[in-house]
């Protein structure tokens, strides 16, 4: 009875260390990304960034999103530099400033040009890729214009307000080529005015951002970024 009694008891210790050792293999560390995507010609390429206990240098592309970046748990004050910083107190006080929710675990960085700041030209806002579900195969759209977007994405539709955002779904099943078409409505309103039509190549195991931004009176413009993660 004996016996018995410690081999069930191994069993149930074997099975909870299984669980265990499960969750830790599943929990994925908090990442980010940076990403500028309408950086002024001049703009500062590398900065630093401190995330309350160190400051690491990063860099400021605007073609691609910056590499993966893993930041501590629990809720962030981050604070972007021209230089490495070593303690707290040595931070400007004017410098940029982005405060990360300790929930949030997956996101990104949007930075914008901020002429005025004395520290550093610009400005960090959180996109917080959790929120809205943003999924492999699926692009999270920022419509940077006064003017509404409308859109067929392959398979889908996608509509996106002034000064909003939208997430539009998997245009295909599967990886391959598909046919973006663009319209828009000037200031939201009147007849749709067509801005381009052409085959995009869709990533079904990657996340995307994608922006329309103005264009000095042409017809807005219209970029993204493949978010490829490796499992």
């Amino acid at each position: 009875m004996v016996g018995t009694m410690n081999i069930v008891s191994s069993i149930a210790l074997l099975g909870a260390g299984c669980l265990l050792l499960s969750g830790l293999l599943e929990a994925k560390p908090r990442t980010c990304r940076i990403v500028y995507p309408e950086r002024p010609r001049g703009a500062p390429k590398v900065a630093w960034l401190f995330d309350g206990e160190h400051s690491r240098s990063i860099s400021l592309p605007d073609k691609t999103l910056s590499p993966v970046m893993p930041l501590p748990e629990g809720e962030l004050v981050l604070v972007m530099t021209p230089e490495e910083v070593g303690a707290p107190e040595a931070l400007p006080p004017q410098a940029p400033r982005l405060r990360i929710p300790g929930e949030v675990a997956d996101f990104y960085i949007l930075i914008t040009p901020d002429p005025g700041n004395p520290v550093l030209p610009v400005r960090m806002d959180l996109v917080d890729s959790q929120e809205g579900g943003l999924k492999p195969g699926q692009t999270l759209w920022f419509n940077r214009t006064q003017h509404q977007i409308v859109a067929k994405l392959g398979d889908t539709a996608l509509v996106v307000k002034s000064q909003a955002r939208a997430i539009s779904t998997k245009p295909a099943a599967e990886s391959g080529y598909y046919t973006a078409e663009f319209q828009y409505r000037v200031n939201g309103e009147g007849p749709l005015v067509r801005i381009t039509e052409q085959s995009w190549w869709h990533d079904a195991g990657s996340r995307h951002l994608g922006f329309i931004v103005s264009a000095g009176g042409r017809l807005p413009k219209i970029f993204f970024y493949r978010d490829f993660r490796s499992p």
